[in-house]
């Protein structure tokens, strides 16, 4: 799969996570009425059987007894957990991409930029602080064969293991792979402005985090009560992860065709040169051929 496949295949969990809440989304289970008396007899239900209507703008549903599922369940309240695991998906899918996007490309940019492929930022090298190199692989740093496949794969472990779900993330990326400036490159590139982005995919990780380590509740607070959640906030987070990643994979995209044009353009110098010198004789004049067709005498002289 491609670093894009692998976000889509990924992200799609944020999006189900939105419908099925807008499809189950109420003020109120109806369990009596014209409605529920008619879809009673359409189901053959028994006179005793309980039946709940899920009634909204876009979706009409039927819950039945033996389906086993509490009112409460169904209340806002409950199905605003959907809206708390749509952020959670969202951003893991964002970090899953970022850390896919770099070990599928770092290899073509370390073998273009060779010694200098890696940034000078100061939050990319802060970032890389904890990454060391042991005696016996720094000698493998001499094997010209080997060398690059060993920072990759060296680059690769160390950046799975760490986090990049953070606006941060997606700038050490992106120097990384030669994008320059990569945020204001993005802005640029989807029409917004770079601070409604970073912002926005800022407060949606900052959610993502309390989600995941603190239920989403403020345990500074007495009563510990959740934070609320709205559905408009959850789809424009949701919305700007998806155009970040899908406007970020087409910079990345256009930037390696440009490293692999470089590199095969470098490799076919390298393989005329090597020609050369496998065929020192190749432009010199052939003296025989110069005795064997001698130039016609001139009959005025």
């Amino acid at each position: 799969m491609t670093p894009k496949q692998v976000f889509e295949d990924s992200f799609r969990m944020a999006e189900l996570l939105i419908h099925v809440y807008r499809l189950l989304d109420n003020d109120g289970l109806q369990t009596e009425g014209n409605m529920v008396t008619a879809l009673r007899g359409v189901l053959e239900c028994e006179k005793d059987e309980q039946v709940q209507l899920i009634v909204n703008a876009i979706f009409l549903g039927c819950i039945r007894e033996s389906a086993n599922v509490p009112t409460g369940q169904l209340r806002r309240p409950s199905l605003e957990n959907l809206l708390r695991q749509a952020v959670v998906s969202g951003c893991t899918a964002y970090e899953t991409y970022l850390s896919t996007l770099l070990a599928e490309h770092i290899l073509t940019v370390i073998e273009v930029r060779q010694q200098d492929f890696f940034p000078t930022d100061a939050d990319v090298v802060t970032y890389f602080e904890g990454l060391s190199l042991g005696i016996n692989e720094a000698f493998r740093l001499l094997n010209q064969d080997d060398r690059a496949v060993f920072l990759r794969n060296k680059i690769v472990t160390f950046v799975q293991k760490k986090n990049l779900g953070s606006v941060s993330g997606l700038k050490t990326v992106g120097l990384m792979l030669g994008v320059p400036a990569p945020w204001n490159t993005l802005a640029v590139h989807l029409h917004k402005e770079r601070k409604d982005l970073t912002k926005t995919l800022s407060d949606a990780i900052e959610r993502r985090n309390a989600i995941v380590h603190k239920a989403d509740r403020n345990l500074e607070a007495d009563n510990l009560e959740k934070q609320p959640i709205a559905f408009a906030w959850t789809q424009q987070a949701v919305d700007t992860i998806k155009h970040v990643c899908l406007g970020f994979d087409e910079l990345v995209t256009a930037r390696m065709a440009q490293h692999r044009a470089e590199l095969a353009a470098r490799q076919a110098d390298i393989a005329a040169r090597q020609q050369e010198l496998a065929d020192p004789q190749a432009e010199l004049v052939d003296p025989q051929a110069e005795l064997a067709d001698p130039q016609p005498e001139n009959p005025h002289v």
